[in-house]
């Protein structure tokens, strides 16, 4: 009897560890890339703009998908504490001046990210990243 039970305890536990794996994020604030790595699109007033996010943190961008990962046109360094992401352009961009800003990332029901603003001296990167941007499959 105390076999069967040990059995039955040790598949039931299999199962549920084997259910776990490879659960969807939950939307909400993301403290990592990790889940969410790839290539995500918008299409905001000077057309559509491609982003796509490495697991290590660092993300690309660029207005041609074929090049955002190899040749983009902007490249942003990022590190989070709890949900705040810290981002530091490192290359391209229209802040000039004013590389750093504080976000949060928000990944919602429908699979899509937007950034929320918490500091930010740039108005065109706030512009861009506030927009809704999709995942390109």
């Amino acid at each position: 009897m105390r076999k069967s039970l040990a059995s039955l305890m040790a598949v039931g536990l299999l199962l549920l560890a084997a259910c776990s794996t490879g659960a969807e994020v939950e939307p909400g604030p993301v403290t990592s890339f990790e889940d969410i790595a790839g290539t995500y699109q918008y299409m905001g007033g000077d057309g559509v703009f491609f982003f796509h996010f490495f697991e290590d943190g660092t993300y690309n961008g660029s207005s041609n998908p074929d090049m955002v990962e190899d040749l983009p046109s902007e490249i942003v360094e990022t590190r989070f504490e709890g949900t705040k992401m810290f981002l530091t352009a490192i290359k391209g961009g229209a802040c000039g001046d004013n590389p750093d800003a504080i976000y949060e990332l928000h990944l919602l029901e429908n699979g899509n990210l937007t950034f929320v603003i918490i500091e930010d001296t740039c108005g065109g990167r706030s512009r861009a990243l506030t927009e809704e941007w999709a995942p390109v499959p």
